[in-house]
């Protein structure tokens, strides 16, 4: 009934040996006899791999990435490798993708089972929520009184995620997803899914993720922030409350430009925050990386969306719409 798959780029390398497995042995709740991985990496991940399915009576189908006419692989070229894989050589109803540092806790299929979830026929999606591995997010969202679970699934219905998702098989037939979203190909895909009708629900089990918040230069930051503005000028897809920006024209570019004030009226009170979280030394170092990222994400949004003409973008998901209202917040 169920195929599992992975993607994966250099895995041991990136998440080590001891949670890869325990990754992979979380799955052994999930009734399922055939696992899809493709891999675009070169260490000896898929070699591990092979030898966890051979030892516990897994089929598994290798693969790298069709490149789908892109340059190089991405996130997007093996997710949709799998899904194909899937589609054309399985004929079960449910294709689950696991992330490689998401270990599904107990009782994740326990739940799926205890609320039949899969039995209702308007269901195309089961998403478990992405609990963090560290307490850091959980104390800073308290901070602002948001509870981690209210966030986290709010999340996931702004962009999806793929940590521990089954798919139902029609709700994925005919999707392609563009093979340059190296990010957000799972917003893309979960929001394929939405449109065309299918419900999805939460399983707050869930998984316990292993990498939730990854530290990255502030060069990688702005590398992902360029990605971030690019998926949602083209595709509707939009992340984080500073991150939305609009695909029509300005109607007010004075009240824009006044915008860029916020995150510098705003350094103090984050200060105040990360301090609480973090400790004196690094809450005040990312207080001012928080802020100036803010910053320099806005202003970059401003000028991407200056030379654009109303309406010149391609419609995506519904979402594109809640975009063009909740610009610049």
């Amino acid at each position: 009934m169920i195929v599992v798959s992975m993607i994966v780029k250099d895995s041991l390398t990136r998440v080590g040996e001891g949670v890869f497995k325990k990754v992979l042995d979380s799955t052994l709740q999930i009734p399922y006899e055939s696992f899809v991985l493709v891999s675009d990496g070169t260490d000896g991940t898929e070699g591990f791999v092979r030898r966890w399915c051979e030892g516990h009576g897994k089929e598994l189908v290798v693969a790298r990435s069709n490149l789908y006419g892109h340059e190089r692989p991405t996130r997007a070229t093996a997710r949709q490798t799998a899904i194909d894989l899937f589609l054309s050589n399985f004929s079960d109803e449910w294709l689950m993708f696991i992330d490689d540092d998401a270990v599904l806790n107990e009782g994740w299929w326990g739940w799926v089972a205890e609320n039949r979830a899969l039995e209702d026929p308007q269901v195309g999606e089961v998403w478990g929520i992405n609990w963090d591995a560290t307490p850091e997010r959980k104390n800073f969202l308290a901070l602002f009184g948001v509870k981690l679970e209210d966030y986290l699934v709010r999340k996931f219905h702004e962009r999806g995620g793929c940590h521990d998702t089954l798919y139902r098989r029609k709700a994925i037939e005919g999707i392609m997803i563009p093979p340059e979203l190296h990010v957000y190909e799972d917003a893309y895909l979960h929001h394929y899914v939405a449109r065309r009708g299918w419900k999805s629900v939460v399983n707050p089990v869930g998984v316990t993720h292993y990498h939730p918040l990854p530290t990255l230069t502030l060069r990688e930051e702005k590398e992902k922030a360029k990605l971030a503005i690019h998926a949602a000028l083209k595709y509707g897809i939009c992340e984080y409350e500073y991150m939305k920006p609009i695909r029509q024209t300005l109607r007010s570019r004075a009240l824009a430009y006044l915008s860029l004030l916020r995150p510098v009226l705003g350094l103090a009170p984050m200060m105040l925050t990360t301090v609480k979280v973090f400790g004196p030394r690094r809450g005040v170092v990312e207080a001012f990386k928080r802020q100036y990222l803010k910053l320099w994400f806005r202003w970059q949004v401003l000028k991407a969306v200056k030379g654009m003409r109303a309406g010149s973008m391609p419609e995506m998901p519904d979402l594109a719409h809640s975009c063009a209202h909740e610009a610049m917040k």
